[in-house]
């Protein structure tokens, strides 16, 4: 969500050679909250809408505001960790983190799906495993299908992170011009926007959606809020900047709640930028259990909605009630989140990283 555990707060995520800073607490606690409306809406919300044979949630959260603030997130720590070395172990170190335990968890998804999915629910085929292990669905949604829907943010962040490399290897030549490029990014979304809303052409919309347009304002406002705290923009400037970023998100969604809800959230995340560490509000043992928990977030992100609907489902069809169907959702994220985390995340980054560096030893 664009929120691996490749993005630790204040620590040095090029590629694996952490650093000793501090953590602060700030970044874990925004994470952890951002995941919980993640799982808020989706458990509260679009669970009943796609499955209203579920029985009625005893709160409903209908914002989608956690997938669209992880985002922002993962652009502030690209932006923070690129600065420090080698973009190329930069972008090697991203893809490391976030590709395999993606397609394990795609795998893992689909196979409880076909195993567990109760009668007339959907399971995949092959066709639908291999794209979504190709994550096709941007481009062709009317021809493959989510094997879990919260997978959407997974193909933007690798594009994103991919633009981002590109572009520090052209600043690198041609000088400082990210704030240009960033009205640029913008502007361009916004111009495109209402060609993708009334232009008939399916060749456009492919383009557009597939590479994640329709969202890339949640991104460079992640950047914006980075070149912030480094006083590399100034503050009026960057605030014009996130307004823009905001109104962006209001005329591609629609969705007056979910931009005002952004907007704060955006705040938020200003605050963490740019003041002091959260840690004095909080006694020491809830920063360690909100550290582990932000360490899992993209696992839980990977596994807990297609799986979380069919065992909510399943404890009804024996007599657990709402409250238990949440509490049973919250702590199936957080355990699978966690087997994913240790069993593929980590292991795969670090084999990665380790062949990486002895295949292109550091001078």
């Amino acid at each position: 969500m664009p929120f691996s555990s490749a993005e630790r707060p204040e620590n040095d995520t090029s590629g694996g050679r952490a650093s000793a800073k501090r953590r602060r607490v700030s970044w874990d606690l925004l994470r952890v909250a951002f995941v919980a409306l993640v799982l808020l809406f989706h458990g509260t919300y679009l669970a009943r809408q796609w499955h209203p044979e579920l029985v009625a949630r005893p709160i409903v959260f209908p914002y989608q505001l956690g997938a669209s603030l992880l985002l922002v997130v993962s652009g502030y720590f690209a932006a923070h960790s690129l600065r420090r070395g080698d973009v190329v172990r930069w972008w090697v170190g991203r893809m490391a983190r976030m590709v395999p335990a993606f397609l394990v968890g795609v795998l893992g998804t689909s196979l409880f799906l076909r195993l567990c999915a109760p009668p007339g629910w959907y399971a995949p085929d092959l066709r639908d495993v291999l794209a979504n292990l190709a994550m096709l669905w941007n481009w062709k949604p009317q021809s493959y299908t989510y094997v879990d829907a919260a997978y959407w943010t997974i193909p933007l962040q690798l594009l994103w992170f991919t633009a981002i490399f590109a572009l520090w290897r052209w600043r690198r030549v041609h000088g400082d011009a990210t704030a240009r490029a960033l009205w640029t990014v913008l502007l361009v979304e916004m111009f495109l926007l209402p060609i993708r809303l009334h232009l008939q052409s399916e060749a456009f919309r492919t383009l557009y959606d597939g590479f994640g347009l329709y969202r890339v304002h949640l991104f460079v406002a992640g950047i914006v809020v980075h070149l912030w705290s480094r006083r590399r923009v100034r503050g009026a400037h960057a605030v014009f900047l996130l307004g823009t970023c905001t109104f962006a998100h209001l005329c591609q969604t629609r969705h007056v709640s979910w931009s005002v809800g952004l907007a704060i959230g955006i705040a938020a995340i200003c605050l963490a930028a740019l003041g002091p560490d959260w840690n004095r509000f909080l006694p020491g043992w809830a920063g360690r259990v909100l550290e582990w928990i932000a360490g899992i977030t993209y696992a839980v992100y990977l596994v807990h909605q297609s799986i979380g609907y069919v065992v909510m489902r399943r404890l009804q069809d024996h007599g657990v009630g709402a409250w238990g169907q949440l509490l049973a959702l919250a702590l199936l994220a957080i355990g699978l989140g966690w087997l994913l985390t240790v069993l593929v995340e980590r292991p795969a980054h670090r084999a990665i990283m380790r062949g990486f560096d002895r295949l292109r030893p550091q001078s």
